[in-house]
């Protein structure tokens, strides 16, 4: 999962909050950025941008054109926090902060470009990518999530049947719709491959098998066809948190959903539960580190 650190700007050009406007914008323009820190005393105080010196004098000093207190974030934060505390506070530009120590400056354009890398350009959902550093976080802060894995129903043979066009056009809604169940139930959706999607909830699985009912009663048509889904779900059975290495134990979650998905595709019901594959597969395995259960 790429870090805030990876796709900030560093180091950067600092003002003092008693040079003149004129001045800014002359650092401004001779490295051809967009703001300014503005530091005194090794202090930081605020963030001056080029907007904010429009139609100013340009003999005033900076601190006078200080509009609010700057918002920073950690160099360790993923590039989806980011760009949600941007979308949430209205800002082009995040400082990164860590104890006390002013790292460097993370811009939406910049953010926007490293984003664009890891989000599906046809329905616009992060990538898999995102989704296993997701799993990763919410795990070492000793969070068990729900996984549900949705896979599309006879998505191959929709494609053949109506074309790429048609299989485009019903993953796209598909998307849609499942953005829209995440938000109403404070989850995540990701596309992770080819017809398959992912869901994420931070919290016990009682709390979200409830609702599922409710996403197996949406209706995708694509060209008149109806198209259906089977759900598969890990995870989300631990009120503590699990051993082990959160980035395997997030793979493993992801593997069983997945499975769990498939298994779901022959049964009336479209629902399946990782525990049922590790059932199925005729083992159960063993309660150690790296290979745990409760799934």
């Amino acid at each position: 999962m790429v870090q805030v650190k990876e796709v900030m700007t560093s180091p950067l050009v600092t003002v003092g909050p008693w040079a003149s406007v004129r001045e800014a914008a002359n650092l401004m323009a001779q490295h051809r950025v967009g703001s300014l820190p503005v530091i005194e005393d090794g202090t930081l105080l605020g963030v001056v941008t080029s907007r904010d010196l429009r139609g100013a004098h340009p003999n005033r000093v900076v601190l006078d054109v200080l509009q609010n207190p700057p918002l920073h974030i950690s160099p360790k934060a993923s590039l989806l926090e980011a760009h949600a505390l941007m979308e949430e506070r209205g800002v082009e530009r995040l400082l990164v902060v860590e104890e006390g120590r002013l790292l460097g400056i993370l811009t939406k354009r910049a953010l926007a470009f490293a984003l664009g890398q890891g989000f599906d350009p046809l329905t616009g959902l992060p990538r898999a990518d995102f989704l296993r550093g997701h799993l990763e976080r919410l795990l070492e802060k000793g969070v068990d999530p729900t996984v549900v894995f949705v896979d599309l129903d006879d998505f191959g043979l929709l494609n053949k049947q109506l074309g790429h066009t048609a299989g485009d056009q019903a993953l796209k809604e598909v998307a849609g719709m499942l953005s829209a169940f995440a938000r109403r139930h404070r989850g995540e959706v990701y596309r992770y491959a080819g017809d398959e999607f992912a869901l994420v909830f931070p919290r016990h699985r009682t709390q979200v098998l409830p609702h599922l009912s409710e996403l197996l009663r949406l209706s995708i048509l694509a060209e008149g066809r109806k198209v259906g889904f089977s759900l598969g779900i890990a995870g989300g059975r631990r009120r503590r948190k699990r051993p082990g290495n959160p980035r395997a134990t997030a793979d493993d979650l992801i593997r069983l959903a997945s499975l769990a998905s498939t298994l779901a595709k022959g049964r009336p019901e479209k629902i399946a539960l990782g525990e049922e594959v590790i059932l199925a597969s005729g083992r159960v395995p063993k309660a150690t580190p790296s290979h745990d259960p409760e799934r």
